[in-house]
């Protein structure tokens, strides 16, 4: 069994790639995806926000999300108290997935803040994605309703693409058309199983 940890900055396309090796046959855990299972109704971490942050973020169908970055995403203090509530959680989750498929050849965790939350242990190799600024913005907004300028905070107070790429034992460059996406995601599986990893 392999485990590659898929991470990046904002808007880079990590789940498009983490999605173009799900269809050569691996199997994908998403961090995201897990969060909003957390944030949701019955979520784990829902009880915990509510009672760190008293500023109503908490409602029916679990903690709302746009409300809660506002809160936290100007105060590192805040900041640091969400992800200690939140990361852990994750965390355990991807032990679990891991756990869970350790038959499977290909594990792929797609977690965008996997070198900054220092889970390298979990994995086996790295693969960074990267695009360039104007097209991180631009899928950022189509796909997330924030404001230009909270599109642009966020971006900052992530972890310089230039650092995560020390980390990276393969990046994809995500700039252009998804074939080409696609053909460097097949390039990585071929080199795997010529390395017999």
């Amino acid at each position: 069994m392999s485990i590659i940890g898929v991470t990046g900055s904002f808007g880079s396309g990590k789940t498009l790639v983490a999605g173009m090796f799900s269809k050569r046959g691996a199997v994908v855990f998403d961090a995201d995806q897990t969060v909003h299972e957390l944030f949701n109704g019955k979520g784990r971490a829902v009880r915990e926000i509510i009672k760190a942050f008293d500023v109503g973020v908490g409602r029916f169908e679990g903690i709302d999300r746009a409300r809660l970055a506002r809160v936290v995403f100007n105060d590192p203090v805040k900041m640091k108290r969400l992800t200690d509530i939140v990361h852990p959680l994750v965390r355990r989750a991807a032990e679990r997935f891991v756990r869970l498929n350790k038959k499977h050849p290909l594990l792929i965790l797609d977690v965008p803040l996997l070198i900054e939350s220092g889970w390298q242990d979990l994995v086996d190799l790295v693969v960074v994605v990267k695009a360039g600024k104007p097209q991180q913005l631009a899928r950022v907004l189509k796909r997330s309703g924030i404001s230009a300028g909270q599109a642009i905070k966020r971006m900052r107070v992530q972890m310089p693409l230039k650092e995560k790429l020390k980390y990276a034992d393969y990046v994809v460059d995500n700039s252009g058309r998804q074939s080409d996406t696609d053909r460097q995601v097949q390039r990585i599986v071929e080199d795997l199983k010529t390395k017999g990893i």
